[in-house]
């Protein structure tokens, strides 16, 4: 950890922002879902063992160096319990972005008459012909990713690079972040869609300075998104 009063030396503003471009590129290259593309059968093989643990042997290492980067020069502790006005905050944000996201897909509809087709990104309809892929990307985009994406974009960018005076700029940045590296149609309506629920994740950290938080809502929102794909491929 960082004392206050070196915090704003320069070598330390380069070791970090040098450290959080890193990260930022490391979870924007998605690295660890290229093995998964490989996966060519269900069946059990040398190859599909080595791609499987070539998949969560990246995201070791990744999660690895997110939280060091974190313990080395974030502010908070990532083991500390939620409590429960912390899971009562959560419970809000989820909702909100929850809901706010529906009424988005719902103008989406109204405009471009493509229902739920935002959400269904992440998951080709050929991959369900692929238990063993399809798996992988659930425990990926399900658990581990949030984990991974809360760690740096939320803890990592908030505690570093913004006071407690522009903490509020931080949920603007981190919106922007979370809308870019998210859209899949390269527009506006994309960005837009999932900038919101980046902004609530990140007003969620800030109002509980505890990453559980931000991951758990993570986790519940890709979950929900999972629900939506399957309706959208099988209605």
């Amino acid at each position: 950890m960082v004392r206050n009063s070196d915090t704003w030396r320069t070598d330390h503003l380069l070791k970090r922002g040098f450290i959080g471009f890193c990260l930022i590129c490391m979870v924007a290259s998605s690295i660890q879902f290229i093995p998964v593309q490989y996966i060519k059968s269900n069946q059990l093989n040398t190859n599909n063992v080595a791609l499987t643990i070539e998949f969560f042997g990246a995201y070791i290492i990744m999660l690895n160096f997110a939280v060091y980067a974190y313990r080395r020069y974030g502010n908070g502790n990532l083991f500390k319990m939620l409590s429960l006005k912390d899971y009562q905050l959560t419970a809000f944000a989820t909702v909100m972005a929850f809901l706010i996201a529906q009424a988005y897909i719902f103008m989406f509809d109204i405009f471009f008459q493509d229902r739920f087709k935002i959400e269904a990104t992440q998951f080709p309809k050929n991959l369900y012909d692929n238990t063993w892929s399809l798996f992988l990307l659930i425990i990926g985009f399900v658990l581990l990713s949030p984990v991974l994406e809360e760690l740096v974009f939320r803890a990592y960018i908030l505690d570093v690079a913004f006071s407690d005076n522009w903490r509020w700029l931080g949920e603007i940045v981190s919106a922007l972040f979370y809308g870019l590296f998210h859209m899949r149609y390269h527009n506006l309506f994309s960005f837009i869609f999932f900038a919101q629920y980046g902004f609530w994740m990140a007003w969620l950290y800030n109002q509980t300075r505890n990453a559980r938080s931000s991951i758990l809502m993570h986790i519940v929102v890709n979950a929900m998104t999972i629900s939506i794909i399957g309706y959208y491929y099988y209605h």
